[in-house]
């Protein structure tokens, strides 16, 4: 991942990036993203599994539904703003969002997809900026490992601890938050790859 030379950078400092540069800020270093095939093949199929899930169970008034957005970009504080790969909100919580820019609400659940340049942004440095944030729920789809591991704030909401964490041999798993949502970890890892 290649990271430009400007420490201490803010939300407004990605913003001014030109279009086509794909950044996210991590406490205040802007981090160039990179892209796979393998990413973004596993990120699809997690995105048509749980959005159809989520869709088929959605009540356009119900203001508790989920709503679940692939490459959602949110900005946590001045110095934090991500893409995720996926994260899933409440749409009352996505009632007074911007057209531009990026999302100002807490996400429920993130989930992120790692690939070798992103490990350690993913798997230690936002993690430990979500959990200060309280986002709920952190996955961490892992493609090369065929693994996937949960997060959720315990110890009062403060720290993260896993509560779940599948491989390809455990075949059709339930994760949370998403009680009833039946996913096939061998297709996921194995049909798409």
């Amino acid at each position: 991942m290649i990271r430009l030379d400007l420490p201490h950078s803010t939300v407004e400092d990605l913003e001014n990036l030109p279009d086509d540069i794909r950044a996210e800020l991590i406490n205040g270093e802007i981090v160039m993203m990179s892209a796979s095939s393998t990413h973004s093949l596993v990120c699809t199929a997690l995105t048509l599994a749980i959005g159809a899930h989520v869709q088929a169970r959605t009540d356009r008034k119900d203001k508790d539904d989920w709503v679940i957005i692939a490459e959602a970009w949110v900005t946590y504080d001045k110095h934090n703003s991500f893409v995720h790969d996926l994260a899933g909100f409440f749409r009352k919580d996505l009632a007074n969002r911007s057209e531009r820019g990026a999302i100002k609400s807490k996400p429920a659940w993130v989930c992120e997809v790692m690939s070798p340049s992103n490990w350690s942004n993913d798997t230690q440095r936002k993690r430990i900026i979500l959990e200060e944030h309280q986002v709920p729920y952190y996955w961490i789809v892992d493609p090369y490992r065929k693994t996937v591991q949960v997060f959720e704030l315990k110890d009062k909401n403060e720290h993260y601890q896993i509560i779940y964490a599948a491989d390809i041999g455990d075949g059709v798993v339930t994760l949370p938050p998403f009680q009833d949502l039946k996913l096939n970890l061998v297709k996921l890892f194995e049909d798409y790859l």
